[in-house]
């Protein structure tokens, strides 16, 4: 039976990326528009994530939209790597693009044929990816190392230095919450974490719903 809660927790989370994504893309610099684009991408796997939740598919049909919903993951982590390396040399940042984009298709090859994710949902209507170790620890590194620098570089152009702080607390408390919703298979972990997760998404959304964020050159 699905989790309405469950449910409810990953259509905020597409929203609020969504909104995210708006602001930042419309920035017009190149930082910012990475970063609006990844956020976008997130937005479109939280979408994918709350119809399997609200669904609750067959076995087969799981493992398919689950998988639909790890390839816009994987590319919003490639635009972030674009916007955390936007103040180094044009050639740099291909070369560390180049790398980033490796690494990706790697753990998608590697979760999705070699060593199969099998997606389910616990008793307590919990959705879990059931990620094999060494994906879940590529997982961790990709979304943690392009995020969390893509947050220093994009706060870094912030004018408001307050609205800068702000961003950087709560996408920290996004991105370690978000470490823990990959790993870990504990359902009253996962229940406490999605209220963390949650309110660095709506402290997001609290310090950007009013403006489009200025850059400006440190």
């Amino acid at each position: 039976m699905t989790n309405l809660n469950v449910f409810i927790f990953f259509l905020i989370g597409g929203l609020s990326f969504a909104l995210l994504g708006f602001r930042f893309v419309s920035g017009k610099t190149y930082a910012f528009r990475m970063f609006g684009i990844g956020m976008s991408l997130l937005a479109v796997a939280f979408a994918t994530w709350s119809v399997i939740v609200l669904t609750n598919p067959v076995a087969e049909d799981l493992k398919m939209l689950t998988t639909i919903g790890v390839i816009p993951f994987g590319l919003a982590n490639l635009f972030f790597v674009a916007a955390g390396t936007s103040d180094f040399t044009s050639s740099t940042r291909r070369n560390l693009l180049v790398v980033a984009a490796a690494v990706i298709g790697a753990l998608f090859v590697l979760r999705t044929f070699v060593t199969p994710s099998q997606p389910s949902f616990s008793e307590n209507g919990l959705f879990y990816f059931n990620a094999e170790p060494i994906a879940i620890l590529l997982y961790v590194v990709v979304f943690a190392g392009a995020l969390m620098p893509a947050v220093h570089v994009v706060t870094l152009h912030i004018a408001s230095v307050r609205d800068a702080m702000f961003t950087r607390l709560f996408f920290n408390v996004v991105t370690l919450s978000g470490v823990v919703l990959i790993v870990s298979t504990n359902d009253d972990l996962q229940g406490l974490n999605g209220y963390v997760l949650l309110f660095g998404l709506i402290g997001l959304v609290v310090t950007h719903i009013r403006k489009t964020p200025e850059f400006i050159t440190r």
